[in-house]
C-alpha cells in the first residue's frame, strides 16, 4: 500500500487504522477486523486530522471528536481481548496434526468400524435367533421376530416391523445407516450385556462369563480376562481437580505373563471353538482358572493396569503439550480391576 505520512490524511489513516493493526497482529498472531462502526470510526479519523501532533495547532471548536477515537479505542480493544481468550480456549495455532494423529487413531479404533458394526448386529440378530436377511444393497432386520422385551425396547424408538439397514454412504431411499449409535446396535448391546450378568434376563440365550473351549488359535492353555479398569485423573492447574475414569480392557495370559491385549485379545476370543468340551472338563478348567486369579490380579493384571496408567498420562502430557496448555495430568490406577469375564482357551488336539 502507498501512502504519504506527511498527509494528513494518509497519516490519519496510518495512526488510527494500519498501526493500531499491526500492533493487534503482533500480540495476537492474526488480524483482528476493525468494529463495523462508522460513526466512531469517521470521528476518529476527523480527530486524528485535526489534532495531528508535529505542527502548529490553531484554535478549534470542541467537537468532541476525540470520544469518537477513544469509542473505536475500547472496541478494538474489546475485540482483541475476546480473540486472545478464543485462541486459549481452543488453541488452534499451536495444535499440529502429526502432534495428535495417534490419540485420533485410538479414539477411531475404541469406536469401532462401520464393519465392526456390521458384524456386531449380524453376530447379535443370529444369537437371537432372527438372522439379517440381504436384500439387494440394504439389509433387513425383522425386529419382530425377536422376544419380547428387546422389541419394547426398540418400539420405544419406533423400530418395528422390517428395518433397512444400510452398510455404506450414502444410504438409498428408505433405509438408516447401520452404525455403532444406531438403536438397533444399542439395544442389542444392552440386551447382550444385561443377559450376560444376570442369569435370569434373556435365560434362553445361555450367555455366561466364564467359559472353556479348545481352539485352533492357541498352542498352550491361553486365559482371557475381561476387565474394568478405573483411573484417577488429577488435573494440576491453578485449581487441582480429581476426575475418576474407567475404561474395559481385555488380555490373554499364559501362566503369569500377559501375552496379548486389545485387539489380538479380541481376535483369539473371536476365533472359533474347534468342539465341545464335557461338562466335567469344562468345569474343571473353569474352577483352576478362579483358584489362580488372586494372583493374576496382584501378578500380571496389576503390572498390566499399571502400564496403561502410564501410556494414559503419556498421551495426556502429548496433548497437553501441543495445545500450548501449562497444566499437566497424572493417572493413578485403582486397583484391583474388575473382572467381569473369565475364559480359557486350550489347544485343540486335531
Amino acid at each position: 500500500m502507498m501512502f504519504s505520512p506527511d498527509s494528513a490524511i494518509d497519516g490519519a489513516v496510518l495512526e488510527v487504522i494500519l498501526r493500531k493493526a499491526n500492533k493487534i497482529r503482533e500480540r495476537t498472531g492474526v488480524t483482528v477486523p476493525l468494529p463495523d462502526e462508522r460513526g466512531p470510526l469517521t470521528d476518529a479519523l476527523m480527530a486524528a486530522v485535526m489534532l495531528r501532533r508535529g505542527s502548529s495547532r490553531q484554535l478549534v471548536l470542541d467537537l468532541r471528536l476525540e470520544d469518537g477515537a477513544r469509542a473505536v479505542e475500547t472496541r478494538w480493544r474489546d475485540v482483541e481481548e475476546n480473540e486472545k481468550k478464543s485462541r486459549a480456549r481452543f488453541a488452534q495455532n499451536a495444535m499440529k496434526p502429526r502432534e495428535v494423529a495417534p490419540e485420533w487413531e485410538k479414539v477411531r479404533t475404541l469406536l469401532g468400524s462401520p464393519a465392526d458394526a456390521r458384524l456386531f448386529v449380524e453376530q447379535a440378530m443370529s444369537r437371537f435367533g432372527v438372522p439379517l436377511e440381504p436384500k439387494k444393497a440394504v439389509l433387513l432386520a425383522h425386529v419382530d421376530a425377536l422376544e419380547t422385551q428387546l422389541r419394547e425396547r426398540l418400539k420405544q424408538h419406533d423400530l418395528t416391523g422390517s428395518l433397512r439397514l444400510a452398510t455404506a454412504e450414502p444410504a438409498p431411499s428408505g433405509s438408516a445407516l447401520l452404525t455403532r449409535t444406531h438403536p438397533l446396535t444399542a439395544a442389542l448391546a444392552d440386551a447382550l450385556v444385561e443377559a450376560s450378568l444376570d442369569p435370569e434376563s434373556l435365560s434362553s440365550l445361555g450367555l455366561g462369563r466364564v467359559g472353556a473351549w479348545p481352539t485352533s488359535a492357541v498352542e498352550r492353555v491361553t486365559r482371557l480376562a475381561l476387565l474394568r479398569v478405573r483411573f484417577k485423573l488429577t488435573t494440576h492447574a491453578r485449581k487441582e481437580r480429581m476426575l475418576l475414569a474407567e475404561e474395559a480392557a481385555l488380555v490373554a495370559m499364559q501362566g503369569m505373563s500377559v501375552t496379548a491385549s486389545a485387539e489380538a485379545a479380541r481376535n483369539l476370543l473371536n476365533a472359533p471353538s474347534a468342539a465341545n468340551l464335557a461338562p466335567a472338563a469344562r468345569d474343571r478348567f473353569v474352577a483352576k482358572a478362579k483358584e489362580d486369579l488372586p494372583g493374576l490380579l496382584e501378578g500380571p493384571i496389576a503390572a498390566f493396569v499399571k502400564a496403561r496408567a502410564v501410556e494414559l498420562m503419556q498421551d495426556h502430557a502429548r496433548l497437553r503439550a501441543a495445545a500450548g496448555s501449562a497444566s499437566r495430568v497424572t493417572v493413578e490406577a485403582v486397583l484391583p480391576p474388575d473382572v467381569i469375564g473369565l475364559f480359557v482357551l486350550m489347544p485343540s488336539e486335531g
